[in-house]
């Protein structure tokens, strides 16, 4: 029986003991029921042994045999309750029902037309018109009760917000919303609020004005006042706290369910109720703890009047409190996030018909779980409706397929099982449920004024990727990250001292520069040298290109054009060596001037990066240089950007798309543009840059996916592997395919030996329903043979003899059974030996038979026997024969009565076993479904494992030539784990003349040489 007490809950009650449970389903150690309900919860299916150590303290230790026998059968299971399913015509009928009743009833709707009868009464019109995307958005805005508009960055986001949340004020739809930005964009945010309304009556709140001797005030000012809106950073929104009796509201709407399933829970079923009330508690403590925060009395975010709520880069915001069984989907929560969720289900739990529209243009920046996030927030009850709740692993089992894997822990102490999805499924019902409220609008749907990118040597409209020759110093010591990542896989080095995470950092930084690991100058141009040589030619080439002023609209006296540089491995420190300083140095040495180059990290909070920002439009810097973190998000300088350089590669996709969103952005006068990546030939860059157009693939596929498209694997985000640390070491990427091919090798041969298996269990399920069945028709025979002798017995028809003694009372019978039994000295028998009695008396035409037969636990057991006749026999322990009485003697009398019902289920076991043999012999010599692909990659395996033994045989032992030098200096330091770590980084920035490292020009042009300009006249891009 299998119980859904709650969403994300499953009971499965079955037999945990028989072979079908421990062998053909299950385990030993994992019964078929046990991976069943794991199967349901996305729980991983680990097996573990107790062990002890020195201390004589227990430890658990994964027994990975155990673990990979419970995994194959649960697979097993998985692919025939897939089969099952589907397989009873009325139980399909009931699925399909389902089906169509909670996820084909969702019809999307178009707003293109609806958006034809919007006015836009107040909108200034010589300020903007609205792009048909705008305005279809803020018809959405209008019409559903939650709007993400997930557009491409630059699309006009802030327009479509602003211009919604005046049109549904306008219409009386909401009377106070309140719109939630990043800190640093409040100014701007607001300014261009009244741009687009001059009339609008806004009240704008920083968190220095929700200070806690502030809050009072602006409570009181923002419930006093009909505003058009109320504009708050990230930070002042979060510190308007609900009531206490709320926030209680809320963790009690989030306890339901379970305290519901609790209420309802079979007593006793005590593992159930145990399971369920160590769930509620963790719910409570979690909750709990969110919520414990100080606060102020009387101010509260009720008290505001806010009925509608904007979140602008609502991506900030995903960290919100998920609870998994898949242990990398769990999310612990943040306070911000949780914050906003609890709002939210205020303003819903108030019957508003409008909640809350969030604006972000990657609401999947690194993982599709964060979809799930985000419907939590806008649609939760699409949830409910397709009977998910709102549970993740509820959410997971409908729309992902898991798979867990053994591999080696990230510190290399050790394996681990890493659980992880491996596709996603029922995609057209995820993207229905998904498009309900996302409006998703990508760059080839907006058709956006952008400057386009500048074409290939190729011929594509592309990133160039510029290569950067590897340094000596850089070679050995990415073969030294390859040796370590060989010691960390072998477990031959404590992990405390070097791990796999240590490796992929010190390869990223040496990537972008060796000087982040050791000290001595690189031999040959490293990445800061290509990276200021092109820098350096685009401006020169750019310097006299003119641009209109981005306030007057006029051509801006002061001429050149704009660069952005990215680094997230390296900051400004004028104590220590850095890529920032040095790139800075080598191109003022080339002839830039010194106040043209820029950081980011001079602006020390919101007003100086506005100042900044504002010195970049009006041509005063000429390079900006800074991270992801602080120049991507809300960064507008795009006006005279020319070309953008990735000198490191981000980790998640959504940081690529805000790096180059501020280059590839409407306002940009410029009519093409340069994005360079700059990538270390043989290090961590191409693994790096390769991940993260995999991950941002897969995203896009979700994003705009298809409704015809039933899968989408998804892209493993997981840390770099020993074995990838050895193929980029080396430089031979064949040792990765390797590596990959021995993985798949391995997998199919599991799978070869669990079809093994399985056929010898069919062999022996087919020899055991032959034997049942044999037994059934047998018994069917006897009983047959039994029945017409049979005497009514029933009421005052009652006979028996016993010991050749005749009676007509069933109390009298009773209790002449129980002296019997005493004479027969039964109370002494031995434990451990059959003892047959034979025949001790007749009922109804049968005789009576009586023997003892011992139990595994040690007690005795009587078997009473209709002699003769199959299945006429029922067993009682010896202390209940003893004691006799008429219950004894009713039950012999029943089983007689019983023939006919016997009868019936032997021939129903007859023909169970004639089906079991029929479902043996059909399933039996069935070919392995994986064999070709077992072959092809036992093939494909030899062919890499031949060509490496050729490359090896081919490659010499080349004695590295040691360098010349112009002066003595001492030896290069040995490159150990003990060196890199307690390097520091000197001090890079060269201010004597005769300081500076002679610059030796590249043998062939760069890759990117800039657009040609215009020879004469007014140079003004779009």
């Amino acid at each position: 029986m299998v119980e859904n007490p709650v969403p994300g809950m499953w009971q499965v009650k079955g037999g945990r003991h028989g072979i079908r449970s421990t062998s053909e389903w299950g385990t030993e150690r994992r019964s078929a029921p046990v991976l069943l309900e794991a199967l349901a919860e996305q729980r991983p299916i680990l097996v573990y042994d107790t062990e002890k150590d020195v201390e004589g303290k227990e430890r658990q230790v994964l027994n990975p045999t155990e673990t990979a026998a419970a995994q194959e059968k649960a697979n097993q299971l998985q692919e025939r309750f897939a089969e099952w399913v589907w397989e009873d015509p009325e139980r399909a009928r009931t699925l399909v029902d389902g089906y169509n009743r909670r996820f084909a009833c969702i019809a999307l709707r178009d707003y293109t037309s609806a958006a034809d009868y919007l006015t836009f009464p107040g909108l200034a019109a010589n300020t903007i018109t609205l792009r048909p995307h705008q305005r279809a958005a803020v018809a959405r805005m209008v019409a559903e009760p939650s709007v993400g508009l997930f557009h491409e960055v630059g699309a006009g986001k802030t327009a479509e917000m602003v211009c919604g949340a005046m049109e549904m004020r306008r219409m009386g739809l909401i009377n106070k919303p309140v719109v939630s930005v990043p800190n640093h964009m409040l100014e701007q945010f607001s300014r261009e609020w009244l741009q687009l309304y001059p009339n609008a009556k806004i009240l704008t709140a920083s968190s220095q004005d929700v200070t806690r001797d502030r809050r009072r005030a602006f409570v009181a000012r923002a419930a006093a006042n009909e505003w058009d809106a109320i504009i708050m950073t990230h930070s002042a929104f979060e510190r308007v706290p609900l009531r206490v009796d709320t926030e209680r509201e809320y963790r009690d709407r989030q306890l339901d369910g379970l305290r519901a399933a609790l209420e309802g829970a079979d007593k006793d079923d005590r593992i159930s109720v145990k399971r369920m009330q160590r769930a509620l508690t963790m719910a409570e403590e979690r909750l709990k703890k969110l919520a414990d925060k100080p606060r102020d009395s009387g101010i509260n975010f009720e008290d505001t009047g806010i009925d509608y709520v904007i979140v602008d880069e609502a991506h900030l915001f995903k960290n919100l409190a998920t609870p998994s069984n898949i242990r990398d989907a769990a999310i612990t929560g943040s306070e911000r996030a949780s914050d906003l969720h609890m709002k939210l289900e205020y303003l819903r739990s108030t019957g508003r018909k409008r909640i809350v529209t969030a604006a972000t243009a990657t609401p999947i920046s690194n993982s599709i779980t964060e979809a799930y996030v985000m419907q939590r927030y806008l649609r939760p009850d699409l949830f409910y409706a397709a009977g998910i709740g709102e549970s993740f692993d509820a959410w997971a089992a409908t729309f992902g397929e898991t798979v867990t894997q053994m591999e080696m822990s990230p510190t290399g102490a050790s394996f681990r099982m890493k659980t992880r999805f491996a596709k996603f499924q029922n995609v057209p019902e995820m993207l229905r449920m998904w498009s309900t409220f996302a409006d998703v609008k990508a760059a080839e749907d907006l058709k956006l004024p952008v400057p386009d990118i500048r074409i290939r040597d190729d011929g594509n409209r592309a990133p160039l990727t510029r290569g950067v020759a590897p340094s000596s110093e850089l070679v050995a010591f990415v073969k030294t990250l390859g040796e370590r990542a060989e010691m960390i896989a072998s477990g031959s080095v404590d992990p405390r001292e070097d791990n796999m995470l240590s490796v992929t950092s010190d390869g990223r930084k040496a990537a972008l520069d060796m000087r982040l690991i050791v000290s001595d100058d690189p031999s040959g141009p490293t990445k800061v040298d290509v990276a200021a040589d092109m820098i350096f030619r685009t401006w020169e080439n750019t310097r006299d290109t003119e641009y209109l002023d981005t306030v007057t609209g006029e051509p801006s006296p002061i001429k050149g054009a704009m660069q952005l540089v990215f680094s997230d491995l390296s900051t400004p420190n004028k104590e220590r060596w850095n890529v920032y300083e040095e790139l800075r140095t080598q191109l003022i040495y080339r002839g830039m001037p010194a106040e043209g180059i820029r950081f980011i990290h001079e602006a020390r909070n919101d007003l100086e990066k506005g100042r900044l920002f504002a010195a970049a439009r009006a041509g005063h810097i000429s390079v900006l240089l800074g991270s992801t973190e602080r120049m991507g998000v809300g960064t507008n300088v795009q006006a005279r950007a020319i070309a953008l350089y990735h000198l490191d590669c981000p980790w998640r996709p959504s940081d690529i798309a805000q790096r180059e969103g501020r280059i590839l952005r409407q306002g940009n006068q410029n009519e093409e543009v340069a994005i360079v990546r700059l990538v270390t030939e043989r290090s961590f860059d191409s693994y790096m840059w390769q991940g993260v157009e995999r991950k941002a693939k897969f995203i896009s596929q979700v994003m705009r996916g298809r409704l015809d498209v039933r899968e989408i694997e998804e892209i493993d985000s997981a840390s770099l592997t020993a074995a990838e640390a050895k193929a980029i070491s080396s430089g031979n990427p064949l040792l990765l395919d390797q590596a990959n091919l021995q993985s798949e090798v391995t997998r199919l041969r599991r799978l070869e030996r669990a079809h093994q298996n399985n056929e010898r269990m069919l062999e022996y399920t087919r020899s055991q329903a032959v034997q049942d069945a044999a037994r059934a028709a047998d018994d069917i025979e006897g009983i047959r043979a039994a029945i017409p002798n049979m005497i009514d017995t029933t009421a005052e028809k009652f006979r028996i003899t016993i010991q050749g003694r005749f009676y007509d009372s069933r109390s009298d019978a009773g209790h002449a059974l129980m002296g019997w039994a005493r004479q027969a000295n039964m109370q002494y028998a031995g434990r451990h030996q059959v003892q047959d009695y034979g025949v001790i008396g007749r009922i109804g035409g049968f005789d009576i038979s009586c023997e003892l037969v011992p139990e595994m636990a040690g007690d005795v057991l009587v078997r009473t026997s209709l002699h003769g006749v199959p299945r006429g026999s029922f067993t009682v322990t010896r202390d209940s024969f003893l004691q006799g009485g008429v219950g004894l003697i009713q039950r012999i009398e029943n089983r007689m009565a019983a023939l006919p019902k016997l009868l019936t289920e032997a021939e129903q076991d007859l023909a169970r076993a004639e089906q079991t043999r029929q479902d043996a012999e059909q399933r039996l010599g069935q070919p392995f479904k994986h064999a070709l692909a077992l072959s092809a990659a036992e093939a494909d395996l030899e062919k890499v494992e031949k060509k490496i033994a050729v490359m090896q045989r081919q490659t010499p032992e080349e004695p590295t030539p040691e360098p010349e030098r112009v002066s003595a200096s001492p030896p290069r330091p040995e490159l150990t784990v003990e060196a890199v770590r307690a390097y520091q980084p000197r001090g890079g920035v060269r201010s004597e003349p005769d300081q500076q490292r002679p610059h030796t020009p590249a043998a062939a042009p760069s890759a990117f040489d800039p657009m040609p300009l215009r020879p004469s006249g007014l140079q003004i891009g779009r």
